[in-house]
């Protein structure tokens, strides 16, 4: 095997591994919550910056500092519930259901994870040299791409070279 194929076998070993330990309603909790902690930081940020002790701080690194502050208390909150949540799972005997859920979560993140990867070293430029094509990954990767770019925005699809 060549070396960038055990490169992602190993992205999607750890996000299995993950997955599998932490379970899949600590990881869509945990998303949830990150995802959350942007919107609301975004939705509040401003009016919080206003009321934020920084003297003669400009509108710029008040609105820095109240996006900040939501974002970490937010997903704080969500990291609580999570572990909450898989505290009663686990008390209720849903664990082995939850870790296969979990593992099963963790490949489609590993996969997605390694779509990213594809589409960066596309964009660097990286798509044609020989350990991309000489991997067994690379050419599947660039297959996958190919049939994602119909639903990428058109923005980045044009820079992509499958």
């Amino acid at each position: 095997m060549h070396p960038f194929d055990w490169i992602c076998l190993g992205i999607l070993l750890a996000s299995l591994l993950l997955g599998a330990w932490r379970g899949l309603l600590y990881e869509a909790l945990s998303l949830g919550g990150w995802v959350l902690a942007y919107f609301a930081a975004r939705w509040v940020a401003e009016p919080l910056g206003h009321v934020l002790p920084m003297g003669d701080a400009s509108a710029e690194w008040r609105f820095a500092a109240g996006f900040v502050l939501v974002f970490i208390a937010v997903a704080f909150a969500g990291g609580m519930l999570a572990w909450a949540v898989r505290g009663a799972a686990r008390a209720l005997g849903m664990r082995p259901v939850d870790r296969l859920l979990g593992a099963v979560f963790g490949v489609l993140r590993g996969a997605l994870l390694l779509l990213v990867l594809a589409a960066a070293i596309q964009l660097a430029g990286q798509g044609g040299e020989p350990w991309w094509r000489e991997s067994a990954s690379g050419p599947w990767l660039n297959q996958a791409l190919a049939q994602l770019r119909p639903i990428l925005p058109p923005a980045l699809g044009q820079y992509l070279s499958t």
